[in-house]
């Protein structure tokens, strides 16, 4: 075999092409994994509030609230304290804090405005040590996401006790 015939072979141009791609390639998938992970604890924190509000709408106390919240965290929060529960009777959300002593989160019945509601918000700040680098998504050839710094919030109208 002749020299022109082996510089025009294509022996291992697969492997140079993978080898080059390959790099690449990793980013992406560990960009995916990494951010799939922080999307996946903050839909749990989500689904945390709106289980501790819903708890509120139903004539639960503070205390039980902010339990609630924190048994539905699955472990992201390690104590109740950072857990902020609200009362709103406007719709908007940023209400009035209502104190750990206060019976319940909703007014009797007849103090109950149409949009009476719980709100209970997290911030970020207050997870758990372990979690606090999976609201930091870094992903390669991309300014880093930092959510640690959110809020998560759900709310419930009151149910009229």
């Amino acid at each position: 075999m002749n020299i022109r015939a082996r510089l025009r072979r294509e022996d291992g141009a697969a492997a140079v092409e993978f080898a080059l791609i390959a790099g690449v390639l990793a980013m992406l998938i560990f960009g995916m994994l990494q951010f799939g992970v922080a999307f996946f604890q903050l839909q749990n924190l989500r689904a945390a509030t709106r289980e501790g509000a819903r708890a509120g709408a139903v004539g639960a106390t503070v205390g039980e609230i902010q339990a609630k919240t924190q048994a539905n965290a699955l472990g992201a929060l390690p104590t109740p304290n950072g857990i902020e529960v609200r009362y709103t009777s406007t719709g908007t959300f940023g209400g009035v804090p209502i104190p750990a002593a206060a019976s319940r989160a909703c007014p009797p019945k007849g103090l109950q405005t149409v949009n009476s509601a719980v709100q209970v918000k997290i911030n970020l700040n207050n997870v758990s040590p372990a979690l606090k680098d999976v609201f930091i998504v870094d992903i390669p050839l991309i300014p880093p996401i930092h959510l640690e710094n959110a809020a998560i919030s759900g709310s419930f109208r009151c149910e009229g006790n």
